[in-house]
C-alpha cells in the first residue's frame, strides 16, 4: 500500500507545469479581454448618462406643454393679440395667448414666446394676482431653445356657438453637453365649452 502512495506522488512530481511564456501569453490575453470589457462598460455608461440628461430636458418640455394644456382646457375667454385661427392664418401665427384660468382661483393667465438674456427662446407664463400682473416666469429649462411657438384659436367667440379649440405648435432644440436633439411638437386642445 505504501508503494502505491509513493508511486502516485512520483507521478504527480513528474508532471510538468506551465512555462513562463505560457503564463505571460495567458496574462496578456486576459488583460486585453478585461480592457475591452471595461471600455465597453464605460461607453455604455456614458451613453446612458446622456440619454438620461436628454430625457430630463424633454420631460421638462412635456411638463410645460401639459401645464398649458390643462390651463387652456379648463379656461375661458381664450384670446390672442390678433385673430389667429389655424384654418385662416396658418402662415401668420400668434406668439401670445391670454385666457381666464378656472383652476383653483379664477385669474387671468398669459403665455408667450420670448428670448432670454442668452438669446434662447423660452415659453413664459404670468398671471394676475390681486389686480397686478406677476413677473414673467420661464416654463422651460435653459437648455431648451424654443425656436418657434405658435398659438391658433378657433371658437373663442361666445356668439359663434363653437367649443373653443387651441392648436399649439412648438419647435426647438434641446442641448445636453455635446448632444443636440431637435424637436417639433403639435398639440390640439379642446377647451371646455363656455357656460
Amino acid at each position: 500500500m505504501m508503494k502505491k502512495i509513493f508511486q502516485k506522488i512520483k507521478v504527480n512530481l513528474d508532471q510538468e507545469g506551465f512555462t513562463l511564456i505560457e503564463l505571460m501569453v495567458a496574462l496578456t490575453l486576459f488583460t486585453i479581454v478585461v480592457m475591452a470589457a471595461v471600455s465597453s462598460l464605460y461607453t455604455v455608461n456614458n451613453a446612458a448618462r446622456k440619454v438620461e440628461a436628454m430625457r430630463g430636458l424633454l420631460d421638462n418640455l412635456n411638463f410645460a406643454m401639459e401645464s398649458m394644456s390643462r390651463t387652456i382646457r379648463t379656461g375661458q375667454n381664450i384670446t390672442t393679440p390678433t385673430e389667429c385661427t389655424f384654418s385662416q392664418h396658418y402662415d401668420l401665427p400668434c406668439e401670445e395667448l391670454s385666457l381666464t384660468s378656472t383652476l383653483g382661483v379664477t385669474t387671468e393667465v398669459e403665455y408667450r414666446w420670448w428670448f432670454n438674456a442668452a438669446n434662447n427662446g423660452e415659453i413664459q407664463k404670468r398671471f394676475m394676482d390681486n389686480g397686478t400682473w406677476s413677473n414673467w416666469v420661464s416654463l422651460t429649462a435653459p437648455e431648451i431653445n424654443i425656436q418657434k411657438l405658435s398659438f391658433y384659436v378657433d371658437g373663442n367667440q361666445a356668439a359663434d356657438g363653437e367649443q373653443p379649440e387651441v392648436v399649439i405648435m412648438v419647435q426647438g432644440v434641446a442641448t445636453t453637453e455635446n448632444d443636440i436633439a431637435p424637436f417639433a411638437i403639435q398639440t390640439f386642445i379642446s377647451a371646455r365649452a363656455a357656460e
